[in-house]
């Protein structure tokens, strides 16, 4: 090697070292800082140091328990402050049938609140259920339930379906003067309601809607002031319906057309 060469490698080594030390004394700090951040998630995970004292349940109770929702999120409402699952114990509070919606948040310095939304009930469903504002089916335990409600039944996966179709009908018997307190679609996806005088209405698989405003059309002339009489009307004709009177269960065959 030239001595030129020589006499700059010489001349740089300095600044070598420098920064060789400046790069051994960052990464000895970023150990550090490291370190200390475990030991800070470890120090603040320590459930003994930050314990929850007060679990907060907070709602509107009319059909849930207390006492079961409160025995539902305990085993979940564990841990320290910091280390509380409040995914789990939301989805422990949402299991029960009355609950809607829950909301879990930390109250500083030692309280867990969780705030509930109860079911509001529309219609029953089924064998024991009932229907929320959305279409959506729950199941309760035996107990304190709503009263006065529409009776809706249906296959299980289409409640959304038959409430819809009930907030349809309802308004149009509403308008005759009566109520509609069950509605049915069966197994074959046939339609049935029975009205608040013990009136059936058979309105099939086709076109149930149509048929039901056939029913209305021929209200004022065959039905109004004998609906007392009336046991069932079958409207699964093309362009009638039978009639079945209280006293005579044979059947009443009225061909009237479409209008």
């Amino acid at each position: 090697m030239p001595e030129t060469g020589i006499m700059a490698t010489f001349a740089q080594l300095p600044d070598l070292l420098r920064a060789h030390r400046r790069s051994l004394s960052g990464l000895l700090l970023l150990g550090l800082l490291g370190l200390a951040g475990m030991w800070s998630v470890q120090w603040v995970s320590d459930p003994h140091r930050f314990p929850l004292d007060v679990v907060e349940v907070k709602g509107e109770f009319r059909y849930l328990d207390k006492q079961n929702l409160q025995a539902a999120i305990a085993p979940h409402a564990t841990g320290g402050f910091f280390t509380v699952d409040v995914d789990s114990v939301r989805a422990a509070a949402e299991a029960l049938p009355w609950v809607h919606h829950a909301k879990v948040r930390r109250v500083w310095p030692a309280t867990l609140r969780v705030q509930i939304s109860e079911q509001k009930a529309v219609a029953g469903w089924n064998d024991g259920g009932y229907l929320n504002a959305d279409g959506d089916a729950y199941f309760p335990l035996p107990g304190a339930a709503p009263e006065g409600l529409p009776q809706l039944a249906g296959p299980e996966g289409l409640s959304q379906r038959v409430l819809q179709q009930y907030r349809r009908v309802g308004p149009t018997i509403v308008k005759l003067g009566m109520q509609v307190t069950h509605l049915t679609m069966d197994g074959r996806r046939a339609w049935s309601l029975q009205l608040d005088n013990g009136v059936q209405l058979k309105l099939g698989r086709t076109r149930p809607w149509a048929r039901l405003q056939r029913f209305v059309h021929a209200y004022p002339d065959v039905f109004a002031g004998r609906m007392a009489n009336l046991k069932r009307v079958d409207m699964r004709y093309s362009n009638g319906f039978s009639v079945y009177w209280q006293q005579n269960d044979a059947g009443e065959v009225l061909a009237k057309r479409d209008t």
